[in-house]
């Protein structure tokens, strides 16, 4: 089946790897006495964890914040380090393994294939010093939020991903204008609509779905002949 898509972008969270925000959230109550109730306020509900992944405040700045914040809940705890801070938060990932058949699938049929993702430095760190093989690459781009000082929806982390899926396809390709990288040629699979309608805003070709069987689905309906998850 032929296919016009000509770049793909892989969503991190959910897609490649699943993640657990009660057990990240668990992991820092547990350092500091407190509760997953309390964690889920002040690393998420406050938005902290956004400021973090788009690279708006460093890691010290992050753990300061938590510290402070559990100081009026259970008292002073000047003693909790950042790392331990950032490996409790990090703490949370799970390999997807259907996904390293499929992945590899398309680097043997000479597919460019990219990561794009809402992600701070300490997750990043984290799931690419596992030895997983889901993220073993290579991807010949990645796009993280912290990084691009954008997330997901916003115009600018698409606007930067556009350009550098472009620039690599030029580099494979040479600089031939009518080989340019058209939006409608970049598939992009991600596990939250808002993202991937504003993917679609950007003409991009894209679809919801998780990691596994529902994105190989998506990858063969477009027409990449990657094997089937196995059901063992």
């Amino acid at each position: 089946m032929a296919t016009d898509i000509r770049f793909i972008y892989f969503d991190l969270g959910n897609i490649l790897v699943s993640f657990d925000r009660n057990r990240a959230n668990d992991n820092v109550a547990d350092l500091f006495g407190g509760t997953r109730e309390a964690s889920d306020e002040i690393l998420h509900a406050s938005g902290l964890q956004n400021r973090l992944e788009t690279g708006l405040i460093t890691a010290e700045e992050y753990a300061q914040a938590i510290r402070d914040a559990y100081a009026t809940l259970v008292g002073p705890n000047g003693m909790v380090a950042t790392g331990d801070i950032m490996r409790a938060i990090s703490d949370m990932f799970t390999p997807i393994e259907p996904m390293v058949a499929a992945l590899q699938s398309l680097r043997d049929a000479k597919v460019p294939i990219g990561i794009l993702s809402n992600t701070c430095e300490a997750h990043w760190t984290w799931v690419n010093g596992r030895g997983w093989e889901v993220m073993s690459g290579p991807f010949e781009v990645q796009v993280v939020s912290y990084e691009a000082q954008s997330m997901k929806p916003d115009r600018l982390i698409y606007e930067t991903a556009m350009n550098l899926a472009s620039e690599c396809l030029a580099t494979r390709q040479g600089r031939d204008e009518n080989a340019a990288l058209r939006p409608e040629e970049i598939l992009f699979v991600d596990d939250r609509p808002e993202n991937v309608d504003a993917a679609r805003s950007h003409g991009w070709t894209a679809e919801v779905c998780l990691g596994g069987e529902q994105a190989i689905d998506v990858l063969r309906r477009h027409g990449f002949n990657v094997p089937l998850a196995s059901t063992a």
